[in-house]
């Protein structure tokens, strides 16, 4: 019997711990971060800049695998938080002797950021703005009014320019720039077309047909309809999950490349077409019936091999063969457009990828985001008032906890309150041990910068895996760095490290309430919003002409992100308090929807008519999926549409694929 939400956690955790697993790049991504918070806290020993904990934070957290985007992102930080800093003086001086002013400024001063963050694209950045605030605001009653300003903006300015630099300078001279990953990804996507079609069954075998695992059923399939009842390591699992991935990166890989002169003006065009053109052959080959794919099989993995191997030794892609195989299919065409692209034997106009608005839409009546941003505030005010009435400074990782742990769903919240919870403990543990058995053998700076650089190699490994895990990664290094990084050099004083833990612990039993409490914001209308702009997004499709719809890569691979970020709430459900969770016949029945639409997206983007008869059933179920009162019998009788959608994209693909063996 299939397991409810309610029993799910199990395997939740199972998925997290699967994350840990190498993938390329991850190695590479996680021994530069080492090395720059190994930078980090080499100069802020010797420069005696304090809090380098905070500093290695902002390392782990805002360091990107792409080289271009940190340098960029780096040096135009540093401005920021210049001006930053001049924003302060002001109000630095209005605060300095009304502990009531300091709590309404950070207070006022919390709410903007946060909810900016919340509704641009600025996202958790704002929330880093509001803690920097915060920070020098708490300073405030700290040291004597005398030296406040200019200590405060000093602290700020040191803290959080030294990362930014260290992130810019080490990405400029050795990191691995937008040309060279997205060189890396249509690599890695050719190789996984290839393990895909070594997956087929060989139907030139004499039983083939015969063999119980390739009934001519299972044959008309396509692998993206038998995707998802594959082991996660299975080549047919690996390339929807590819898919779910979109090209939203890679779209920015090229706008950086365009931006920073890279590559020379054709040849950036050529990068940008390659980008389409290896999803939209990851497309073809995920909607093909397996029996089509495996009559071409031949042909492809020949052209996939001279592409790849072109590309290993930087030369220009070769020519198509001339001995084609017949094309029947819609999704045929769509494989052998894609192979023309990439041999720059055709040079199609792609739909161009939409970086979206930066600012969302809604953002004047959508009272989600100014809901998000009071209870970050709420939180976190609550601890500053609770540790500086205590007089007990020590736990200011509280607060610190409160901005950078609170998320939008009250699912995703305790997800990272758990993961940030796991994490202190892992990097506490380190952190003590460290301070019992190895910081008294150490006597140096250069001993301490080994150790440093060893537990971030650590955290960042973890970090650079997927929203499943990435924060537990971030959270090991800040618990560590809070426990072993007291002073300008090897420190063995456990009280620090026990009041800083303490905080973080405070600081997630603050997020929680909030997050559970009040206006709790159920996983399950994330989930019901995403597949309703899933749904208006192929009702864009499906009116249009079957050529022009072949250039529409950036809508499909949207659509496919979309439905890979509902799996992604489907995984929170189980750290959702059960009152939020949606029941379990709800639970199945949105877990089939989104197969459903995905099989219904690449059916309608490779169908060969246009579907104008779809778009308004398509367009009522965006709709009723937007209001708040939805019955399961409507979402099932909502789904049989679907699948009729589906199939009438499909007839004309499914009669008689196999040759030899028609049904």
């Amino acid at each position: 019997m299939a397991k409810s939400a309610e029993q799910s956690l199990g395997v939740a955790l199972k998925e997290t711990l699967a994350d840990l697993a190498y993938f390329p790049g991850r190695g590479a991504m996680a021994w530069r971060v080492a090395l720059v918070c190994t930078l980090v806290t080499a100069l802020a020993m010797m420069f005696e800049i304090p809090e380098s904990a905070i500093s290695l934070y902002l390392v782990i957290y805002l360091m990107k695998p792409d080289g271009a985007l940190n340098t960029l992102m780096g040096f135009a930080a540093i401005i920021g938080v210049t001006l930053l800093v001049a924003f302060m003086i002001p109000i630095l001086q209005w605060t300095v002797n009304s502990a009531l002013l300091r709590i309404i400024a950070m207070s006022v001063v919390s709410f903007v950021f946060i909810y900016i963050g919340a509704a641009t694209k600025l996202g958790e950045g704002g929330s880093i703005v509001a803690l920097i605030i915060a920070f020098i605001l708490g300073l405030v009653g700290l040291v004597p009014v005398d030296g406040i300003i200019s200590l405060g903006l000093r602290y700020a300015a040191e803290m959080s320019i030294l990362p930014l630099f260290c992130i810019a300078v080490v990405s400029l001279f050795a990191g691995r720039w937008s040309k060279q990953l997205l060189r890396e990804e249509l690599s890695e996507r050719l190789k996984l077309a290839l393990a895909v079609l070594d997956q087929l069954p060989d139907l030139s075998k004499k039983d083939a047909v015969e063999d119980k695992n390739i009934q001519a059923e299972q044959l008309h399939m396509s692998i993206g309809e038998t995707a998802h009842k594959k082991d996660k390591d299975h080549p047919f699992a690996k390339l929807q999950k590819k898919l779910e991935l979109g090209n939203a990166d890679q779209a920015q890989g090229v706008m950086l490349v365009k931006l920073l002169r890279q590559a020379k003006p054709q040849h950036t065009q050529q990068i940008e077409r390659d980008v389409a053109a290896s999803y939209q052959l990851l497309l073809g080959l995920a909607a093909l019936p397996i029996a089509r794919l495996q009559i071409m099989r031949d042909y492809l993995k020949q052209q996939i091999v001279k592409i790849r191997s072109a590309l290993d030794r930087g030369e220009d892609f070769p020519p198509m063969d001339d001995a084609q195989p017949e094309i029947m299919t819609q999704e045929g065409k769509g494989v052998f457009l894609a192979l023309r692209n990439l041999m720059q034997a055709e040079k199609t106009d792609y739909e161009k990828n939409s970086n979206g608005q930066f600012v969302a839409p809604d953002i004047k009546t959508n009272p989600v985001y100014q809901r998000f941003a009071l209870k970050t505030t709420l939180a976190a005010m609550s601890c500053y008032i609770f540790y500086t009435a205590l007089d007990w400074q020590g736990i200011e990782t509280a607060m610190v906890t409160c901005y950078v742990a609170s998320m939008g769903t009250a699912g995703d919240s305790v997800h990272k309150l758990a993961l940030r919870i796991c994490g202190a403990l892992i990097g506490a543990t380190i952190g003590v041990g460290s301070i019992l058995f190895l910081l008294p053998h150490m006597t140096s700076l250069g001993s301490l910068l080994v150790l440093v650089f060893f537990v971030t190699l650590l955290s960042a490994w973890i970090a650079a895996g997927s929203e499943k895990i990435s924060y537990g990664g971030v959270q090991v290094a800040l618990a560590f760095a809070l426990t072993v990084l007291q002073g300008f050099g090897p420190s063995t004083s456990m009280d620090p490290a026990t009041d800083r833990i303490i905080g973080i612990l405070v600081g997630n039993v603050a997020v929680y309430l909030v997050s559970t409490l009040i206006w709790a914001t159920p996983v399950n209308q994330s989930i019901k919003d995403k597949l309703a702009e899933a749904c208006r997004a192929i009702a864009e499709l499906a009116p249009l002409n079957p050529d022009e719809r072949l250039k529409r890569v950036a809508t499909v691979s949207d659509t496919e992100m979309l439905l890979g970020e509902v799996k992604y709430c489907l995984y929170l459900l189980p750290f959702e308090p059960g009152s939020l969770r949606p029941d379990q016949p709800r639970y199945f029945l949105y877990k089939k929807m989104v197969e459903d639409i995905l099989d219904l997206n690449k059916a309608v983007y490779f169908s060969t008519q246009t579907m104008a008869e779809a778009v308004e059933q398509l367009e009522d179920l965006s709709q009723y999926l937007s209001g708040s009162d939805i019955s399961n019998e409507k979402l099932e009788e909502y789904r049989v549409q679907l699948l009729g959608i589906t199939k009438l994209a499909k007839n004309h693909n499914r009669d008689g694929l196999i040759a030899g063996h028609d049904t």
